[in-house]
């Protein structure tokens, strides 16, 4: 950090790995990095931020199909195994959330 014209304290922030922060301080409002442009090529980043864009790439892509999210799909596996577990009343018949 450095004092500018007596009146300003600058505050230099650097970044131990290339990702997105979801906000630049805690308890700040989360940044839309879904706004954000970048230049950089997917292979730059290190694997859990490529896994991140994917997903929202995906989610993105699903979206305007009117196709179910990838959190909406993993939902639908979860309720299908429960259906089907051991002791459940459903066991053995169609699946039908509804």
């Amino acid at each position: 950090w450095h004092l500018e014209d007596r009146k300003q304290v600058i505050i230099t922030l650097e970044k131990q790995r290339g990702t997105w922060w979801k906000c630049v301080l805690e308890g700040d409002q989360e940044i839309d990095t879904t706004k954000v442009e970048s230049t950089r090529r997917m292979d730059e980043y290190d694997g859990e931020t490529q896994g991140a864009i994917r997903k929202i790439m995906f989610d993105q892509n699903q979206k305007l199909k009117g196709a179910p999210t990838s959190d909406q799909i993993r939902t639908a596996d979860v309720m299908k195994e429960a259906w089907n577990a051991p002791g459940s009343p459903f066991r053995g018949s169609e699946f039908d959330p509804s």
